[in-house]
This record gives structure tokens, C-alpha cells and sequence, in this order.
């Protein structure tokens, strides 16, 4: 009997052991799903992805045990004045994830900052750059809308702006939309980019490049181009805002991979004033540059020509010289004279050149390495002009003021001791036409009016030259130019020998004035061969 109680005193253990460790065991797993994971995305080389990473708090080196303030940003939920409270921190991926790479993409940049040998400390906002999380809109469908452009943008960088006498700067980052009723994964376009690596540093050099190429330069092509070559430099990857270096863009079917590694075409000038036509050309040509001389070398002498450019210059032709510039003093300075010369010259010929643009250093193979160099006059060659112009009936060009940033030609019609003054602008909407090359006979211009009131004689004339410029005004209104347009078509001619690319003559001919082979034709001679 004894026997039995203790066996039935056994089980009764075994059974409160095992219902002890149940409960243990369950406690454990309810408390793993309250105590949440710190994890934020970081870029893994190998599979050339960002993937999840274990995190502590203390890794983001928090300013404030309250808030969420870094050295130099503050991190704001929507239009918050205050800081984001710590309590909403905790296993929240997308907010530990833009603390973690705002602080990568920071000393990235100070690194090549002091590659650089700049002494700007430009990675230090005073005060600090406000972030906004959640913020109600960087571009929304209802706010903006542009028929030229296919992917919509969730991520803004606010261009500094005063406030009790300090500039201040902020990041906006917008959440997810999609379309109502639709809300299907095809339908799901644009994503919180907040947690988007690659916009958070694309955005975070507009805050580099901002200091240099203006805060105007924000939303341009030379600025946008160079966020996105340095977002795809820092991951050593061409291929940007994919499910790759975004893990939420897995689901959005409808915007198309942005690869830099792809073939471009010519440069093209429109792009200066209209960057929505093209989006890849300057990011894809600096990522081509930088394959050709090193990570290094072409993220610190890219960061040197934006040091170096002026608020309002173009990528082509400022920025391009700028850069050839720089890159040639570094390696000057690492490696000597004639590795830096080879160097240049290879990126010249194999890069800038067959993609319609170059620097100073290919400036013998342009035509205007050949014009003239002072004014020029020569005897108008119409002779109906003659009967009313008296002793003096000359065309002055001012050739020396033509160059490739202002392809313009000016020159007066000197008619006794009046002037009229006309210019002809040369036409070439692709840079690479103006090289010297096998194929290069001629280029255009347009002749006009240089004044948008040239109907207008100067009122400090007497009245008799007053009368005389109006008779001049009239005559080129009726003889040189088309009626509905007011511009008449000129062409530059070169003469060359067997030497394509030595001109012997420059020839100038006004589009249709009459029978006469004679009139209307000028020549000039060339500027030494066009050396320098």
C-alpha cells in the first residue's frame, strides 16, 4: 500500500515538473515576442544585397537617452518639432536602419573629404540636419504630378532655409502610398524610402553638394547625377532602388531597375535645363570614369570638381574641365607628371570624347581651337548697300569672344558712321560636333538681330544717323533674313588638307542672298594651325 501511495506521489511530481517547465517555456517564448529584435539593414558585398543585421542601441551613438538625436541629425516623426522619443526605437527596422546608414554615409564622407585634402569640415551640421520619418509628403500622387517622369520620388532634401539667424537644413522622407481600392502587390508603387539605404545616401550627398553647387543646384542634373553615382560608389554596385538595395521594392512591379552600367548615348545640352530627360547620362558617365581610374581616385577628384564649381555651372562644359583638372593634380601629385598626363588622356579618348564631351586638354580638337583670335573686318560684299552707306561699308567680327561655353559670333554692320549690331549663333545642340573629326565640313549658325528692340535707333544719334540705322534696319529686315522667323541661315565651312584635322581656310556663307557666287561669302585665315 505504502509502495503504491509513493508511486502515485512520484507521478503527481512528474506531472508538476512537466507542467512547471511548460509554463517555464511558454513564459520564455511570450517574453521573446515582447523583447523585440534591434536589426537594421547593412550591405553585404559578397551577395551584393543589403540583408538583415542584429544591433544594440548603443552601436547608433545616441546623443540623448531620451530622444533620437545623433551627432548631427535629429530624427522627427512627420512635422514633430521634438525629436522621435527613444520608446518608438525598439525593433522598429526602418527608423534603426536610416540612424545606422545617416552615420555610414557620414563618415564615408569624411573620409574622402580628407582624401581630398579639403580642410571644409563639411560633414558637421551646426545645427543639426532635421530628419523627418513619416513625413506627409516629399512627393505624393495628390501634390505632385509629372507625366515625364515614371517613378514617382518619396525622398526630398529641403534646401537650407533661416530660421532666428541659422541655416537649417532638413531630410524628408515620405511612407508608402498606393492606389485606394487597388491595393494589390501590383499596385503597391512607392515605398518609404526612409528605410532605402541607397536613398538615404543619394540624399545625404544633396546635403554635400548642396554647400558648393548652390541649393538651387537641388533637383538639377549635375547635382542628381552625382547623388547617384556616389550612392552607387559606396556600394560598390551599379545597379540602384531594386528589391536589392531596398528590400521593399520587391513588390513594385511597376518601376523599372536604374542601372548604371549601362551604354549611354551623346551628351545632349537640353539635359542642363530639363534633367527629367535624362536621368542616367551624367551618373552613368562618372560611374564609366570611375572603372577607368579607381573607387578612390574618382570619389576624391569628383568630390575636388564639385569643391571647385561655381553655383550655376553645367556638367558640360565647367564641371567636365574641373574634374580632368583634378584629376590630373592628384595623380600628378601621387604618381608625376607623365602618369597623370597618359591618364587624362586616356579618359579623353576612351570616355569624354566618344560621349560628346571633353576638357581643356582636348581643346585642340575642337574647331574653335582654330578661329581667329582678334576682331576681323572685312569690306561688305553687297553691293546695293553701297547706295546709301558712304566712305566706310564694313562687317567687323569679333571672333575672339567665340569659344565653346558661348558659341556666338558678334558683329557689326559699320554703314558710315553708323553700326548695327548682329550676332550668329552657332547651333550645335551636340557638343561632339564641334571636334574635329573626318566627317567635320561645316557648322551651322542662325544670323539675328543681336537687340530685341532693333527697331529702335539709339536716341543719343542726330537725327540724319537716326534715319540712316532705320534704312540699315530695314534692309537686313528685307534682304538677309526669312520673313516669319527673322534669322537667315549661315554656315561655317572648313578647308582642310589631306590633314583632316588641320584647317587651311575658314569660309563663311549667308544662306540664299541672290545669284551672285561672289557676295555674301567671307573667309578667314586660321589661328596658328589651332595650337595654343
Amino acid at each position: 500500500m505504502k509502495n503504491k501511495k509513493c508511486g502515485t506521489g512520484n507521478w503527481k511530481i512528474k506531472i508538476y515538473t512537466l507542467f512547471s517547465v511548460f509554463v517555464f517555456t511558454s513564459s520564455l517564448s511570450l517574453y521573446s515576442e515582447t523583447k523585440k529584435e534591434n536589426q537594421v539593414l547593412d550591405w553585404d558585398n559578397g551577395r551584393k544585397q543589403f540583408v538583415h543585421k542584429n544591433v544594440s542601441i548603443e552601436e547608433l551613438n545616441l546623443k540623448s537617452k531620451t530622444n533620437y538625436i545623433l551627432d548631427h541629425f535629429s530624427i522627427h516623426s512627420g512635422l514633430e518639432e521634438t525629436p522621435m522619443p527613444m520608446s518608438q526605437l525598439e525593433g522598429n527596422l526602418k527608423y534603426l536602419t536610416l540612424g545606422y546608414q545617416l552615420q555610414k554615409i557620414e563618415a564615408r564622407w569624411k573620409t574622402i573629404t580628407l582624401n581630398s585634402g579639403s580642410k571644409d569640415k563639411i560633414t558637421e551640421f551646426y545645427p543639426r540636419v532635421v530628419v523627418r520619418v513619416n513625413a506627409p509628403y516629399a512627393y505624393s500622387p495628390t501634390e505632385y504630378i509629372d507625366s515625364k517622369v515614371s517613378l514617382k520620388n518619396t525622398a526630398l532634401t529641403i534646401p537650407p532655409s533661416e530660421f532666428n539667424g541659422n541655416w537649417q537644413s532638413e531630410l524628408w522622407f515620405a511612407p508608402k502610398w498606393d492606389i485606394p481600392v487597388l491595393s494589390t502587390f501590383a499596385f503597391e508603387r512607392i515605398i518609404d524610402t526612409a528605410a532605402c539605404p541607397d536613398a538615404i545616401y543619394h540624399e545625404y550627398t544633396h546635403l554635400i553638394t548642396g554647400k558648393y553647387l548652390g541649393n538651387n543646384a537641388i533637383g538639377r542634373s549635375l547635382a542628381e547625377g552625382i547623388s547617384d553615382y556616389y550612392a552607387a560608389s559606396f556600394l560598390d554596385h551599379p545597379v540602384l532602388y531594386t528589391h536589392k538595395t531596398c528590400e521593399a521594392v520587391k513588390r513594385q512591379l511597376l518601376v523599372s531597375t536604374f542601372r548604371l552600367d549601362r551604354e549611354i548615348g551623346i551628351y545632349d545640352s537640353s539635359i542642363e535645363s530639363d534633367f527629367k530627360k535624362d536621368f542616367a547620362f551624367i551618373p552613368t558617365l562618372l560611374w564609366s570614369y570611375r572603372q577607368i581610374v579607381g573607387t578612390d581616385l574618382a570619389d576624391v577628384t569628383i568630390f575636388q570638381a564639385i569643391e571647385k564649381t561655381n553655383a550655376g555651372d553645367r556638367f558640360f562644359p565647367e564641371f567636365i574641365n574641373t574634374l580632368s583638372t583634378s584629376l590630373y593634380k592628384e595623380l600628378k601629385k601621387r604618381n608625376g607628371e607623365q602618369v597623370a598626363t597618359d591618364m587624362v588622356q586616356k579618359v579623353e579618348d576612351s570616355l569624354w570624347i566618344p560621349h560628346g564631351v571633353y576638357s581643356n586638354f582636348s581643346r585642340k580638337k575642337i574647331v574653335f581651337s582654330y578661329f581667329p583670335k582678334t576682331s576681323v573686318i572685312v569690306p561688305n560684299s553687297d553691293e546695293k548697300s553701297s547706295e546709301f552707306c558712304g566712305i566706310k561699308n564694313e562687317l567687323e567680327f569679333y571672333w575672339k569672344d567665340v569659344k565653346l561655353e558661348e558659341p556666338t559670333l558678334r558683329f557689326y554692320w559699320n554703314c558710315n558712321q553708323v553700326k548695327i549690331p548682329l550676332v550668329i549663333q552657332i547651333e550645335q545642340s551636340n557638343p561632339i560636333n564641334y571636334l574635329l573629326q573626318s566627317n567635320l565640313r561645316f557648322i551651322n549658325g542662325k544670323l539675328k538681330f543681336a537687340s530685341q528692340s532693333a527697331e529702335k535707333p539709339n536716341p543719343k544719334l542726330s537725327l540724319e544717323d537716326q534715319t540712316l540705322y532705320l534704312q540699315m534696319y530695314q534692309y537686313v529686315k528685307e534682304n538677309y533674313f526669312y520673313r516669319k522667323t527673322m534669322e537667315k541661315e549661315v554656315r561655317l565651312y572648313f578647308d582642310s588638307t589631306t590633314d583632316t584635322n588641320r584647317i587651311e581656310n575658314i569660309r563663311m556663307e549667308f544662306a540664299y542672298l541672290g545669284n551672285s557666287k561672289k557676295r555674301f561669302r567671307y573667309s578667314f585665315s586660321p589661328f596658328n594651325g589651332g595650337s595654343y
